[in-house]
């Protein structure tokens, strides 16, 4: 039986349009009418996020007047498709798999819907084969893509004949969603939340390519769930798109419950945070990766792929979480041996986590 999947590569992509933050600010604020009190507290927000560069699919023109929800929706399924198919072809090619070698596709977003769904399109643009088995996770925000992996890892490990792939797709246009309001939840949102898509390819590792940049095992996963905070953190349908509820008190009941939580998990495996090299933490802004940095007591090395990934990036909800994975694989170079924790923090209050092993 297989024990231990693989995640055997991961791959991003953004749309092409790049803007550095104080362009975002500029175009935020040339829409509003506030006073210059305010527009230097708006500033203050977006100079404190992380936050160097975004790439978004919309541009300036697009805000000029509030578009609806369905104006909005019917701009994500055309723009998902395309970054998607990008993401997995060149996920595909670095790897040595083409498309019809996959199993299972998991389409992870929060960001737009249609039916058929973008799984059902994906599948047809790549010509997948007709027995492929899908799953759309939907609706989970930044998390999302820790679900997404759970099932890779568990189909792939219940297939005892043969070295199943399972393929995980993660596409957040968040921009589409960016409200041109001033109060206090749009601001931050405005100031955070960006596009991008990234995929992982889940295996035994049978078939690897040599020399392929092999990620790591995934070998324990938790969740934990606080119900009594559903409240301080969503994202709720209006009929101007998706308004973000993001309390501040967030990263406070984050960090009374982030090193329990960690401690957990590595228990459960014989391991402890001072054997763990690599940390995968979800940047959903600077302020709440200070705060694990602080809670878990680790080094700035440890938390600067978060960082690099916020500042080049954005918040591109759940995607984000595979491109710090992506770029500890490409900078920091694990060794085998070497352990790893992802953890990603969403709506519910939810805490994900995984551990994987090189």
């Amino acid at each position: 039986m297989i024990n231990n999947p693989r995640i055997l590569t991961v791959s991003t992509a953004v749309p092409p349009s790049r803007y550095p933050q104080e362009d975002i600010l500029d175009a935020f604020l040339a829409i509003q009418q506030v006073n210059d009190r305010r527009a230097r507290a708006i500033g203050t927000i977006f100079e404190r996020a992380g936050v160097g560069f975004r790439h978004l699919i919309v541009d300036d023109d697009f805000f000029c007047e509030n578009k609806t929800t369905q104006q909005r929706n019917d701009r994500y399924l055309p723009e998902a498709i395309a970054l998607g198919e990008r993401t997995i072809r060149q996920g595909l090619d670095s790897a040595g798999y083409t498309p019809d070698n996959i199993d299972d596709l998991i389409v992870v977003s929060c960001t737009g819907f249609s039916i058929p769904g973008l799984d059902l399109h994906l599948a047809g643009r790549l010509k997948m084969r007709p027995d492929l088995r899908r799953t759309c996770v939907l609706g989970m925000g930044c998390y999302g893509a820790f679900p997404a992996l759970n099932r890779a890892r568990d189909v792939v490990r219940a297939d005892r004949d043969r070295d199943r792939l399972a393929l995980v797709l993660s596409v957040e246009l968040c921009s589409l969603h960016l409200q041109s309001d001033v109060c206090a939840e749009s601001v931050v949102s405005s100031a955070l939340f960006s596009d991008g898509a990234a995929m992982a390819l889940i295996g035994t590792g049978l078939g690897e390519v040599p020399g392929a940049n092999i990620g790591p095992q995934i070998i324990g996963a938790a969740t934990f769930c606080d119900y009594a905070t559903l409240d301080h953190m969503a994202f709720t349908v209006t009929d101007h798109g998706f308004r973000m509820i993001l309390s501040s008190y967030v990263p406070d009941i984050l960090s009374s419950q982030i090193a329990a939580f960690v401690e957990q998990l590595l228990d459960d495996h014989d391991l402890t945070i001072a054997r763990v090299r690599c940390w995968a933490i979800h940047p959903g802004s600077t302020k709440i990766v200070d705060y694990v940095q602080r809670e878990l007591g680790l080094t700035d090395g440890q938390v600067e792929a978060s960082h690099q990934v916020l500042h080049e990036y954005g918040n591109m909800s759940s995607a984000t979480i595979l491109f710090v994975l992506e770029r500890i694989m490409r900078c920091e170079q694990p060794e085998p041996g070497d352990y790893g924790v992802l953890l990603a923090f969403g709506p519910g209050l939810t805490i994900e986590g995984l551990v994987v092993r090189w």
